[in-house]
């Protein structure tokens, strides 16, 4: 792992996996840790992790050190999160959190593929189906500058 305990909360997904982890087990029976990829501006995009009640809706985020609350209708539509993309959207209940934090060594992201460069399916996966759907206007640039941009 990197970092100490306690020390990196601007990581989201550090952050997130902590507050899960530090939750009492009744409670964490309600929650699962979602790794998601959200549009920060206009096309965009980057990887997140928060909490989701999935009983309630209610979404807990407690990155960059802050404690945000709120409901999966007001943060889907805020950050444009698409729950059906391609490799976009995940929920992980604690247990299978804490599998993948000790398989990969890291918060996260673990199956996000945006943040995944390294990736060998990274550049198709960009090319063919993240720009032209999610990023229709450098798409279109890309289109009419074939080999410039």
């Amino acid at each position: 792992m990197t970092g100490e305990r306690g020390i990196d909360y601007s990581n989201c997904y550090y952050a997130n996996f902590w507050a899960l982890s530090e939750m009492d087990k009744e409670e964490q029976k309600d929650y699962v840790l979602v790794h998601a990829v959200r549009e920060m501006a206009h096309e965009w995009w980057g990887g997140h992790a928060f909490l989701l009640n999935k009983k309630t809706n209610k979404i807990l985020d407690f990155s960059n050190g802050k404690s945000y609350v709120g409901t999966k209708e007001e943060l889907f539509k805020q950050w444009n999160i698409q729950e059906d993309g391609l490799r976009m959207y995940y929920e992980y209940t604690f247990k299978e959190s804490v599998i993948q934090c000790a398989k990969t060594g890291t918060y996260g992201a673990w199956d996000l593929l945006l943040e995944d460069w390294k990736n060998e399916e990274w550049s198709s996966y960009m090319r063919n189906y993240f720009i032209p759907t999610f990023q229709p206007e450098l798409y279109q640039v890309r289109q009419t500058k074939k080999g410039v941009v």
